[in-house]
């Protein structure tokens, strides 16, 4: 992992503490219904693993997060988007996991809770490995249901042990049945073709990833085509061992996640990522139509048919 400063450290010495970002988003938790959902990306100590694939410490640092710091940030980005509805959620995201004392202060957590207080729903990530007591504990500050956002990338053993994330399915397997144990909610994100694995398997890789987290208990699971403009990525692009995915992978891995899950009435969600779908390779000529097609889907949640288009038709999946 690169260890020059970067942008969130040279603001830690400059300006008052803030998220890096912020947006408010209507998310889907069902066929046609969604919730109110505040998003924070809280600046904060980067994450101690140091996946392969992973371009979040870009936006934080190597220092210890200082006492205070997260509740101001989550405190100005309330005040600056006020919350709407009875049924409103609220994500932490500090680019590692919500249980690392180093990131985000356990003595900051009774603050948290309190700013936490007008949302239904408060949602944080954690590393499979570290989702035990200390879950529990800050659950317990909480008026709201507590959900766990959890990497699982893949359910290919022998790939995700390639990634640097120092998490086994076993791992996975062990961090769901605490969640479920302990009231706590769980959401997934699967990758959409990771770093050593087979190009062309990798829509079947993602529905296998989303089938396993739904069969985990996961209330949602997020579909991600993997970023590649870090350096680490660049360099597996041009050793082979990566090959960046396409939107119509994308938009194949969806429609078929959902087609296998509705098979089974299971009423978890599962939505293809938007954030800078504009980026994901493409073709010029279909590339509207099918994020226009995705969003249906991740709004529906019904499986629809993949956009045709006779000027790509030709290229391999």
């Amino acid at each position: 992992m690169p260890t020059k400063s970067s942008d969130a450290e040279a603001r830690l010495r400059t300006e008052p503490p803030r998220a890096y970002g912020v947006s408010v988003e209507d998310e889907p938790i069902g066929a046609n219904r969604t919730r109110r959902t505040l998003t924070l990306l809280l600046t904060a100590r980067r994450c101690s693993f140091q996946c392969v694939y992973c371009d979040l410490w870009q936006h934080n640092y190597l220092e210890r997060t200082a006492v205070g710091s997260i509740p101001t940030q989550i405190e100005a980005a309330i005040a600056a988007h006020p919350r709407r509805g009875n049924d409103s959620a609220i994500k932490l995201y500090n680019g590692g996991n919500f249980t690392d004392p180093t990131s985000i202060p356990a003595t900051d957590w009774p603050a948290i809770a309190t700013l936490c207080q007008p949302f239904a729903r408060v949602i944080v990530e954690n590393h499979a490995t570290m989702c035990g007591d200390r879950l529990k504990q800050f659950r317990d500050l909480l008026s709201s249901q507590l959900e766990v956002a959890i990497g699982l990338e893949t359910s290919n053993p022998d790939v995700l042990a390639r990634q640097q994330k120092r998490m086994t399915l076993g791992d996975f397997a062990r961090a769901a049945d605490f969640l479920h144990r302990h009231a706590i909610a769980m959401r997934c994100f699967v990758l959409l073709q990771l770093p050593y694995a087979d190009p062309r398997r990798c829509v079947a890789a993602a529905v296998a990833a989303v089938l396993h987290a739904v069969e985990a208990g996961a209330v949602f699971v997020a579909i991600i085509p993997t970023r590649s403009h870090i350096e680490p990525m660049q360099k597996l692009i041009v050793s082979g061992e990566f090959v960046p995915p396409k939107l119509k992978q994308l938009e194949t891995a969806l429609s078929e996640s959902l087609a296998k899950l509705r098979i089974g009435s299971t009423t978890s969600v599962v939505t293809a990522d938007t954030w800078d779908l504009e980026s994901v390779a493409h073709c010029q000529k279909c590339q509207e139509d099918r994020i226009a097609n995705i969003i249906q889907m991740n709004r529906s949640q019904q499986s629809q048919p993949i956009i045709t288009c006779d000027f790509c038709s030709h290229e391999s999946e």
